[in-house]
């Protein structure tokens, strides 16, 4: 069995990739984390002071809609 590290690691990989549908059966064995820690790692982020290129938002939209299909299966 992958660590959660492991599977973090692994799904971040398959977005690179932009294989969306294997990212979501990841994503499933993934424990979610605590609020605090969200809040950490959201806080310790870097500033992005950069524009998105077109490529960014094409793969943000397509991630969207990926999520958007996902949510509406398991609602049935």
């Amino acid at each position: 069995m992958k660590t959660q590290d492991e599977l973090r690691r692994e799904y971040e990989q398959l977005l690179e990739a932009e294989d969306f549908e294997a990212a979501g059966k990841i994503l499933d064995l993934i424990e979610p984390i605590s609020d605090e820690a969200w809040l950490k790692i959201l806080h310790d982020a870097p500033l992005d002071d950069e524009p998105l290129t077109p490529k960014e938002e094409q793969r943000i939209a397509e991630f969207d809609a990926f999520l958007a299909r996902r949510i509406r299966a398991q609602t049935g």
